[in-house]
């Protein structure tokens, strides 16, 4: 059975492969229309299925723009909001960048005009539009992660390829997030092997850095350093794609986890249900605390907050965490924005 699945997926990956070759094709030979817009655009986007960091990316651009003295909006297509509801990562940043249009439309095109007509917004980061060509940009960036550096070989199903890598060509740049669980060898490594397809001054190295830890009430919890004897006991609890990089996080500020629940990416709660086991857990053992990502948080945060009892005695905590490229690269990164920016508005 396993062989014959195998052949399924394989046959199907061939299949997806020709519908993405042809439709990129359609759009290199201009039979497909790309529509652009009187300000710049910044994609960020991956080429593989599964968390690379999109939204810890696009707070940081968003948060450069704003130094530059640009007026930034957000284009998003909400996915895994249930309807009437906002989807994770648009609360994330909503609450990173109060005051940051965020417009959620599946047709980037409409929610980018619609972003410059009702926000009078002067530069544009679209979220998740690698993939997403109808929409022209101006700056192109992929994010690829180095601990999965190229995810499973093989386009969808067969493995978690998006489109072919030699499509990586398409970017201006590219980030290698989450460099600070690699050495320094294994991520030069990584940069050297992308040079197949970008120029090596367009790969930037990133790193997720925690800035804080808060409580329900987004007071901030000391961090005991170095952990050991002192070290708290937690249960770490997520619905993300990549649980595994949270985990190293966590364990990273001298945590000691005693247990970990993970959910399906951008998992709807339903605390009743779902935080069932960790009660039972906080009961047979000595648990400090349950700890959760800032994306997790902020769909359960009126919950937790007008529902004392949603934990029992156990306080849930979340981890506020940034994208920081190295001093180098972001100095590199600010001046092609300020280009840019100055460019597209001189024109």
């Amino acid at each position: 059975m396993p062989a014959i699945l195998r052949f399924i997926f394989e046959i199907l990956s061939w299949f997806y492969a020709v519908v993405i070759g042809l439709r990129n094709l359609a759009f290199d030979l201009r039979l497909l229309k790309q529509t652009k817009l009187p300000i710049p655009v910044i994609s960020v986007g991956n080429i593989t299925t599964g968390g690379t960091g999109k939204t810890p990316t696009v707070i940081m651009l968003v948060k450069e723009l704003q130094k530059l003295g640009k007026k930034p909006a957000v284009l998003t297509r909400g996915y895994g909001a249930r309807p009437g509801q906002k989807a994770d990562e648009v609360l994330v940043i909503e609450s990173e960048c109060p005051g940051v249009p965020v417009v959620v439309n599946p047709n980037r095109v409409q929610g980018g005009r619609e972003a410059i007509e009702k926000y009078q917004a002067d530069v544009l980061v679209m979220d998740d539009g690698f993939q997403h060509r109808h929409l022209a940009r101006d700056l192109n960036i992929v994010l690829v992660d180095v601990t999965e550096p190229m995810g499973i070989p093989g386009v969808l199903p067969r493995g978690t390829w998006r489109e072919p890598p030699y499509n990586l060509k398409r970017a201006n740049m590219i980030m290698l997030t989450r460099c600070e669980q690699v050495s320094d060898q294994l991520a030069d490594l990584a940069a050297g092997l992308l040079t197949e397809w970008v120029s090596p001054q367009a790969i930037f190295q990133q790193r997720t850095a925690v800035v804080g830890l808060h409580d329900a009430n987004d007071n901030p919890i000391p961090l005991i350093a170095g952990g050991g004897a002192e070290a708290r006991n937690v249960i770490a609890f997520a619905g993300i794609a990549n649980p595994r990089g949270f985990l190293n996080t966590v364990r990273s500020l001298g945590m000691r986890v005693s247990a970990a629940c993970w959910f399906d990416d951008h998992h709807v709660y339903d605390p009743t249900v779902d935080f069932g086991p960790m009660r039972k857990l906080s009961q047979s053992r000595q648990i400090d605390a349950w700890l959760t990502t800032m994306k997790d948080w902020v769909k359960i945060r009126e919950q937790v907050q007008s529902e004392s009892q949603m934990g029992g005695e156990v306080p849930i905590w979340h981890v506020r965490i940034e994208s920081r490229l190295r001093p180098h690269d972001h100095e590199l990164l600010r001046a092609q924005l300020a280009t840019l920016t100055a460019c597209k508005h001189a024109g």
